[in-house]
């Protein structure tokens, strides 16, 4: 079998056209036919699927997505048969293994696997080969990780050197600067990086310790650093860290880290404005600014009074005063505060903080003085009411004004593009609206070309096998070779692949967004509209909500534990089940959708079945939506939206009302367009907000 693998090796390796198609790979290959024949085999495998991919690329006059058949699917049953035992195999039993699966894709996953469970030094060869090999891959970076661990812990010192990249890992980073030192290497190169590591808001690891002190031991720990990280950690950080940081302070500073640290536990510390004495007034100013910039979120009088004295006694730096004045202006804006029109006037001249004119404008809106709506808009820089929204209500108060020509002409600009404005210019017209549905071109070649990749190859197989971390990994990696016409027929191909998520995603990213249907797909139909239609919930709707919260990832998991298609928490779930719902079933399409449209059924029953709230709900919570009702008079729907105190929320309305809308055109595309396939928004600007429910 050897001397076939050298023959094959040599064959392959060799021949002209390898050399020609493939130089990057000849060094290490020749390296691996005189270390390790079986791994050279191994790693061939995947090269030799590549070529043969390029070769029926010349063959191949249509579009084929598909990758699977029936020699895949034994070769997938038989990878899974052979991970299994692959960590008891030996060198010569993983050759076999390899050469039994053919071309098949996720055979360098055996090789990792077998690797990257049992460490040895003994392995270098292999592990450095492999590394070279799949370079900058997700499985060569998990393994590279785990090398130098390994390498760390056995006090490696030059191997550790050899095979260290930079790396956000601070134990892998400190362990990196140590080694240095121990190899002699001159130390003050390493001060700087050793300052960024120490100057964070939080304990760094233990393997960071030993060069912090021959750092600090040189003199190079000042006492600005110490404030800065003192900053960091009062700032966001772990503000545990800052009584041992005050210990670094000369006596007659570490008043400031006592202010920091109380800042941060209560802001309203700040409000003893005595505790500020001017002996170090920049550090005050900043600390000061940040507790205003919090404590105005807590407890508004307080902080109106505190402001009014500090201004009298602190010297705010321009940036300064421009946050908080921009904090300021937001909350009384959104409090409808007496003060709310003194402070957005005071921030919007100082501050280019776009969300200060947007408050600005929310709070005349609530107002419904149309006429300073438009002074507002007119007067404002170009830069800060670029938005389509202040088009849109430029024109609506151009029409509340009688100003109707111009409004229709605001109106008719809007009305031209795919957007929450756009719709609603639409919809105040009388007129369908636009979809400018213009599906992406791509050639043959690229799609080709994507296709023959091994990243790709291996993220379809591990989508097969619903490993779908890994074969998110894979393609992102995919694509970080590709131009962008090579990335449009990626998205193209995972659209294809009913990859749905990821398609949405690359689009996203390469700014094409007018392939409509690629980029809104009517995925998991069958059972979103069955549960839809059994809640008597729009179907249009429930699939906006599930492209908004999931793009339709299957496994998709939020910071906050929402999963699956629809984003059910399972505290949700068990609510309206009655029963435990378990994390891992909520990753079930079916169970997902089931309980995801019950969820919006539920919100309905709760909010008047106004479907503007309930959307709001989806996001917020509906007791909250409920305390953002108007509070004297109802409000028409489009006014309140840009009332939604969250701006998280407020987005999400706005976007799953305007994907509604395209998806309600598609849902219903009968081959006309009429002003009734405008039905969503045509709805909601006849719909008021009412001041109770």
């Amino acid at each position: 079998m050897l001397k076939a693998g050298f023959k094959f090796i040599d064959l392959m390796v060799f021949s002209p056209d390898f050399l020609s198609n493939h130089k990057p790979l000849l060094n290490t290959l020749k390296y691996l036919r005189n270390v390790s024949i079986p791994l050279c085999l191994l790693m061939l495998a995947p090269l030799a699927k590549a070529i043969a991919a390029e070769q029926t690329h010349l063959a191949n006059t249509s579009f084929q997505y598909n990758l699977d058949s029936p020699e895949r699917e034994k070769q997938r049953a038989q990878f899974l048969r052979l991970e299994k035992s692959v960590w008891k195999m030996d060198s010569q039993d993983l050759a076999e293994a390899a050469q039994s699966l053919g071309d098949y894709p996720l055979v360098p996953y055996l090789l990792a696997r077998k690797l990257g469970d049992n460490i040895r030094l003994n392995d270098e060869a292999q592990i450095s080969a492999f590394l070279t090999r799949y370079a900058d891959t997700p499985l060569a970076n998990k393994l590279h990780s785990k090398w130098l661990k390994y390498l760390a812990r056995k006090n490696e010192a030059k191997k550790f050197i050899h095979y260290y990249t930079p790396s956000r890992d601070a134990k892998l980073a400190c362990s990196f600067l140590s080694f240095q030192i121990s190899q002699g290497v001159d130390e003050t190169q390493l001060y700087s990086a050793i300052a960024d590591l120490w100057t964070v808001g939080r304990s760094q690891p233990k393997e960071c310790d030993s060069i912090f002190k021959r750092w600090q031991k040189a003199g190079q720990l000042s006492e600005d650093l110490v404030l800065l990280r003192i900053k960091k950690a009062a700032d966001g950080g772990s503000h545990t860290l800052i009584p041992y940081l005050k210990g670094l302070l000369d006596d007659d500073k570490k008043y400031l880290a006592d202010l920091w640290h109380k800042t941060r536990r209560d802001p309203a510390s700040v409000a003893k404005t005595s505790l500020f004495p001017s002996k170090y007034p920049l550090v005050e100013a900043e600390i000061m600014h940040y507790g205003l910039s919090r404590l105005i979120w807590r407890n508004t009088e307080l902080a109106l009074k505190t402001l009014k004295k500090a201004e009298q006694k602190v010297i705010f730096t321009n940036a300064q005063k421009s946050r908080v004045y921009g904090q300021f202006a937001i909350k009384l804006a959104i409090d409808d505060h007496q003060k709310a029109s003194e402070y957005l006037l005071k921030a919007d001249a100082i501050s280019d903080d776009t969300a200060v004119t947007r408050w600005h404008l929310a709070h005349l809106l609530k107002q419904q003085d149309w006429a300073r709506v438009i002074l507002l808009i007119e007067n404002s820089p170009a830069q800060k009411v670029s938005e389509n929204a202040y088009s849109y209500w430029l024109a609506r108060a151009y029409e509340h004004l009688g100003r109707q020509n111009e409004a229709k002409v605001l109106y008719q600009q809007l009305a031209e593009e795919r957007h929450y404005y756009g719709f609603l210019a639409s919809a105040r017209l009388g007129q369908a609206h636009q979809l400018e549905n213009a599906p992406v071109s791509v050639s043959e070649q690229s799609v080709q070309a994507v296709l023959a990749l091994p990243e790709t190859q291996r993220a379809f197989e591990l989508r097969k096998l619903e490993r779908f971390h890994e074969a998110r990994l894979e393609w992102r990696h995919a694509q970080r070779q590709l131009d962008q016409a090579d990335k449009l027929a990626a998205a193209v191909i995972s659209s294809a692949w009913e990859w749905h998520d990821q398609s949405i995603f690359t689009f996203s990213r390469e700014g094409y967004l007018d392939d409509v249907k690629r980029r809104f797909p009517t995925a998991f139909e069958d059972i979103i509209v069955k549960e839809a239609l059994k809640n008597k919930i729009e179907p249009e709707w429930a699939f906006a909500i599930a492209r908004r919260e999931s793009s339709f990832m299957p496994d998709a998991v939020s910071p906050a534990n929402a999963r699956g298609l629809m984003q059910v928490l399972p505290s949700t779930a068990k609510y309206l089940e009655k029963r435990r719902i378990t994390a891992r079933q909520l990753l079930d399409a079916n169970t997902n959708v089931k309980i995801g449209n019950k969820y919006l059924r539920y919100l309905m029953n709760k909010l008047n079945n106004n479907s503007i709230l309930a959307t709001a709900s989806y996001n917020a919570g509906w007791r909250r939506v409920k305390q953002w009702l108007p509070e004297n008079e109802a409000l028409e729907a489009d006014i309140w939206v840009e009332l939604i105190p969250y701006k998280e929320t407020r987005n999400y309305v706005k976007a799953v009302m305007a994907y509604k809308q395209i998806y309600h055109s598609q849902l219903n595309e009968d081959g006309t367009v009429t002003a009734n396939s405008s039905k969503v928004f045509n709805d909601l600007i006849h719909t008021d907000i009412p001041v109770s429910l």
